[in-house]
């Protein structure tokens, strides 16, 4: 009777998961992770997961799942072939240097994939066109940067005490306008799996109706203002794309190349930058009065005094080897309001809209959840706390 017990409900920690030893070798490789890395989340010797991966062994069913979740995986994928291609990026590559092309990190993937949930969403709870989208495609980065200094007030933006003020009510002008804003340093609320700024700096995705403009904050603030822009200026070019090094790389393509310039002259418009540029200091000197001045990172500043003929090319090199280093760390995160952060995160525009959408009956608790990229638990807390305050503009 025991033995007939234990045959019809199977002790978990027994029963073997056939794991496809080809695809469990993809998945390491596709995750990024170490088969000494794996074995520590899984709790296992390093030499038992190599069994597995020679198909000497098999994980238990308990084992397996810690395996799929440590590998960013459903379990089910593990015990089929691997795939013939890794999985493609939703959202044209046009990152510098040697992360074009990259294969691209879970992390990105799920950045690019939460981006894009959200906007099928608010497409289909705005619906209206919005004008400006593509609008730039045929003018000069002059004419587009002075119509977004006039549409977004950047005079009374400059203002702002700190940079984390002007970068917050710089998100705020550019909701208003119908974008939504995300600036994400980890996947949903998980603060260990982080974007690396290395791979990239942020994203656009295009649309007439439901743009969305994606920002790295695991960068430092400065640079994420620069980022912002450019992404600004994909939107009204009407092309898309993913970036990265933006500020430490020259571009390749056209497209970023134009959009480089409208961030710039939006940011940096040439006269006020020209009053502002001390001549009679040194090159790195000055930027970095131009980089208090204008909100953005010294390296900003320094090409921009280049395009400009402010300063050499010689001069431009030296400053920048002078700087190797000399800028803050990226935001660690953590801390702080969660559910204001969870606003920024998400976009406040977006958040807003949703909480109204279920108080009107639209969606449940488990489509907010997977809306925010939150625990089922967190999203009724999230609709139970009552109406959240605003970010402060």
């Amino acid at each position: 009777m025991e033995e007939l017990r234990e045959a019809q409900n199977p002790n978990p920690e027994k029963v073997e998961v056939p794991v496809h030893p080809d695809t469990l070798r993809w998945a390491l490789e596709w995750s990024r992770l170490g088969v000494e890395e794996a074995a520590r989340k899984v709790g296992v010797r390093e030499e038992k997961l190599r069994a597995w991966l020679e198909g000497q062994a098999k994980p238990t069913y308990a084992q397996a799942r810690k395996l799929a979740k440590a590998l960013h995986l459903g379990l089910p994928k593990l015990l089929l072939p691997p795939p013939k291609e890794g999985p493609q990026l939703p959202v044209k590559d046009l990152r510098r240097g040697p992360s074009f092309g990259e294969r691209p990190s879970p992390e990105l993937l799920e950045a690019t994939y939460d981006a894009l949930r959200k906007q099928d969403w608010w497409r289909e709870r705005r619906r209206e066109p919005l004008p400006f989208v593509g609008s730039g495609k045929a003018k000069a980065p002059h004419e587009v940067a002075e119509e977004l200094r006039e549409l977004l007030d950047l005079e009374a933006l400059w203002k702002a005490p700190r940079v984390e003020d002007f970068l917050r009510r710089l998100v705020s002008k550019v909701e208003e306008l119908g974008v939504l804003v995300l600036r994400q340093g980890h996947v949903g609320t998980n603060t260990r799996r982080v974007y690396d700024p290395g791979e990239f700096s942020g994203f656009a995705l295009v649309d007439p109706v439901a743009p969305v403009v994606f920002v790295n904050a695991r960068d430092y603030s400065r640079r994420q203002v620069f980022t912002l822009a450019h992404e600004l200026a994909h939107v009204w070019r009407g092309e898309g794309g993913l970036d990265g090094a933006l500020e430490d790389k020259e571009p390749q393509a056209e497209v970023e190349a134009w959009a480089d310039k409208v961030a710039a002259a939006f940011l940096m418009p040439e006269e006020a930058f020209r009053e502002a540029w001390p001549q009679d200091r040194p090159p790195l000197e000055a930027a970095r009065e131009a980089s208090e001045r204008f909100k953005v990172s010294k390296l900003a500043a320094l090409r921009r005094a280049l395009g400009l003929g402010l300063i050499s090319k010689g001069s431009f090199l030296e400053a920048l080897e002078a700087l190797k280093g000399g800028e803050p760390p990226p935001p660690r995160g953590g801390g702080g309001d969660f559910w204001r952060a969870l606003e920024v995160q998400n976009s406040p525009a977006f958040t807003r809209e949703l909480r109204k959408a279920a108080q009107e009956g639209e969606v449940d608790a488990k489509e907010v959840a997977y809306l925010l990229n939150v625990s089922l638990r967190t999203a009724w807390e999230f609709l139970t706390r009552g109406q959240s305050e605003p970010v402060s503009p």
